[in-house]
């Protein structure tokens, strides 16, 4: 049962309704787990949340009855069978699969009792609309096992995977095409998913992984929340915030929907500057208050790692984090696990001495508790340190030389975020952790690692064939879609999961 999050239901309802409205903007934040809030899991309902739902329901009810009508009326709602034909077009849509004449029955009968008060037709159909949006088969995505005790594998229906589809790339209810499809029956061919694939990545609906799983990834929504120290970086203002994060959307869109292979996340030679983000990063300005693309020589920036939205995300608001920039790249491009510290351990740094880099002063202030995670995330964390807190270039630090050399994971020296990167890019945990996240985030679930279960397989097969298509994206989206796990669901025994 994976209940609609707050992303999934504003465009959910905009595709269903034609909302202009944001509703779940308001509602309660979904928790996030694994790097994102989209995890069935994770996705709990409380009473509070019901109360957002129903009354989301009452303004998008007015509004599909008001403003909208044309688009959610079509017909005569006099006339008996307009209002059966109007509530059965609703739900279907709403709960993402046909619906039986006598599951209609109680929607039906809220515009009988509305026009027994003497109620317009309207109004009923305004309670029954209500009705259909605060209920489980619209605020989640249901699939059904045959034995729901049975840990032997099943197909999903047609309905099923086209709202996998559809969630998967658009976080959004499936549109006429996926309808038409499901309701033929062609949808179960593979080959027609993955020309629904190719369509669905070029219509701008596809902005949604841009927002929602490179968002997450990223860093770029976080970003908003990120208030550095107004004394320490008066220049930092929201249009260089929402610079950054356009420069790294940008990117992203290039290698989501242009082509470009993904290690450029990490390698590629050009990123899209305007003339304010420009001049923040030194560069010469290029004549625009738009982005525009420009190739990256001989300059200290390449990469998303020498981009200001990962930059800042990762810093204190007056200083910048080693440890924390370290800790990312371990764990959201290489998949390499880092423990929190200890309860009893004091993270909290002193301010920093004349006569001493940030780096020496990790270097000096380390847990015995802790050594060894910072032994690992430290001297990764050590190579950015050429950027400041809001991403600026400098060379200095507490009026001394920075040193931005490190060590890898496998011991091996660098120097600076390009060595890095290629480091990075050449290692086989990055395509290999690049291909967990985002199958973590098709299925909203975490892949599970116990012994038999088919997520490993899968994982390790999905990644050899992104990595022989020379690291495409839409490779690596199709051979998720055609694997066994996002084909195919099965039960849990009686008391649990395995």
């Amino acid at each position: 049962m994976h209940r609609l999050n707050r992303a999934e239901y504003n465009n959910t309802v905009r595709d269903l309704l034609g909302s202009a409205l944001h509703p779940a903007d308001d509602f309660t934040a979904d928790n996030r787990s694994d790097g994102f809030d989209n995890i069935a899991e994770f996705l709990t309902l409380a009473p509070v949340q019901m109360q957002q739902y129903q009354q989301a329901a009452e303004l998008l009810s007015d509004e599909a009855l008001g403003a909208n009508r044309a688009r959610n009326v079509t017909c005569d709602t006099a006339a008996d069978s307009c209002i059966h034909t109007t509530i059965q077009n609703w739900a279907t849509k709403a709960w993402r699969r046909p619906v039986q004449d006598a599951e209609l029955t109680p929607y039906l009968g809220l515009v009988t009792v509305a026009k027994g008060q003497m109620d317009t037709a309207d109004v009923g159909l305004k309670l029954a609309l209500q009705a259909l949006l605060i209920s489980p088969d619209f605020l989640f995505r249901i699939e059904l096992d045959p034995d729901p005790t049975s840990l032997t594998p099943h197909a999903l229906s047609p309905y099923e995977i086209a709202s996998r589809l559809s969630y998967f790339l658009w976080s959004s209810m499936p549109d006429d095409a996926l309808f038409s499809a499901a309701a033929s029956g062609s949808l179960r061919d593979i080959k027609v998913q993955q020309t629904q694939i190719t369509r669905m990545l070029q219509d701008p609906k596809s902005s949604a992984l841009v927002q929602n799983f490179a968002g997450q990834w990223l860093y770029t929504r976080m970003l908003p929340d990120f208030k550095p120290d107004a004394v320490a970086f008066p220049k930092f203002d929201d249009e260089l915030r929402t610079s950054m994060q356009q420069e790294t959307e940008l990117l992203f869109r290039d290698i989501a929907f242009g082509g470009v292979p993904a290690d450029s996340l990490l390698t590629g030679n050009f990123t899209y500057l305007n003339d304010r983000l420009a001049t923040h990063y030194g560069l010469p300005a290029v004549g625009s208050k738009d982005l525009k693309k420009v190739t990256l020589t001989n300059t200290q920036r390449g990469g998303f790692m020498g981009q200001g939205t990962i930059l800042t995300a990762t810093s204190h608001a007056d200083r910048t984090s080693p440890v924390l920039r370290g800790k990312w790249v371990m764990n959201d491009l290489l998949c390499m696990d880092v423990p929190p510290p200890p309860n009893n351990v004091n993270t909290m740094l002193p301010p920093l001495q004349p006569g001493s880099t940030r780096r020496q002063q990790l270097e000096a202030h380390k847990e015995k508790s802790c050594a060894t995670c910072h032994l690992l995330m430290d001297p990764i964390g050590f190579g950015f340190e050429n950027y400041d807190a809001v991403g600026a270039y400098r060379t200095m630090d507490n009026g001394l030389p920075i040193d931005s050399s490190g060590n890898y994971v496998d011991g091996k020296p660098f120097s600076g975020i390009h060595d890095l990167g290629a480091m990075i890019s050449a290692d086989p945990h990055f395509s290999a952790c690049m291909t967990s996240k985002v199958y973590t985030y098709a299925l909203g679930r975490s892949p599970a690692d116990t012994p038999g279960h088919m997520d490993p397989a899968v994982l390790k097969g999905v990644a050899a064939a992104f990595g022989k298509a020379g690291y495409k994206f839409e490779t690596l989206v199709q051979s998720i879609v055609a694997s066994d796990t996002f084909q195919k669901r099965r039960g849990e025994p009686a008391g649990g999961s395995p």
